[in-house]
């Protein structure tokens, strides 16, 4: 899987993207029609995570060579990895498997109730494949995933972890059961693509 760098202004924010918990008080509706709700525009894209056969040396590489910082991983089936001057909690993913390619994208949206009027508006689409509502450990981000036709999948995500430049995140090494997800739905089965059946 080709990835083409450039060297360019920061993108990625300064501080953590706003995230709205608005509640309204005791005899107030707080949800909006669901003809008035309005459609969901991602600000940004977040993060992509792909896949390698090599998580360690996909660590090596990246943070050697292109800068990057590790801020977690699971052993050698995952890790994540920010930018050094400030960026969310991460800005790529590394998981291992037997052939490269895309797992996701994740957009960035401002809210629990955009992540789920964004799955709304892909599945009136015909995108109902997927995996969420739910919350993600490592990241702490809201999610959810709608598989795209490719195979891949394009992530809602809301409230990520954010590492300031002058934080000295500690990163750490969490067994699988404690790096996927905090609470959510049961996980697909086809939530980890093929890729060798693809390429």
């Amino acid at each position: 899987m080709l990835i083409e760098l450039k060297i360019s202004e920061k993108t990625s924010p300064n501080v953590k993207s706003a995230f709205d918990m608005t509640s309204v008080p005791g005899g107030v509706a707080g949800a909006p029609q669901r003809s008035q709700a309005g459609k969901v525009r991602p600000l940004r894209l977040a993060h992509v995570l792909v896949f390698t056969a090599d998580v360690p040396q996909a660590i090596a590489f990246y943070s050697r060579v292109l800068g990057p910082r590790l801020s977690d991983r699971s052993g050698d089936g995952i890790c994540f990895m920010h930018g050094i001057h400030g960026s969310d909690h991460h800005l790529i993913a590394f998981a291992k498997s037997s052939a490269p390619g895309l797992h996701h994208c994740s957009w960035d949206v401002g809210s629990i109730n955009e992540i789920g009027k964004g799955a709304m508006q892909m599945a009136e689409k015909g995108f109902q494949k997927g995996w969420g509502l739910g919350r993600h450990v490592l990241g702490s981000n809201y999610f959810h995933y709608v598989r795209d036709p490719w195979g891949s999948y394009s992530e809602y995500s809301a409230d990520i972890d954010y590492i300031p430049a002058t934080c000295d995140w500690e990163s750490g090494d969490y067994p699988p059961e404690d790096s996927l997800y905090l609470w959510g739905p049961d996980l697909p089965e086809d939530f980890v693509v093929n890729h060798e059946a693809q390429n």
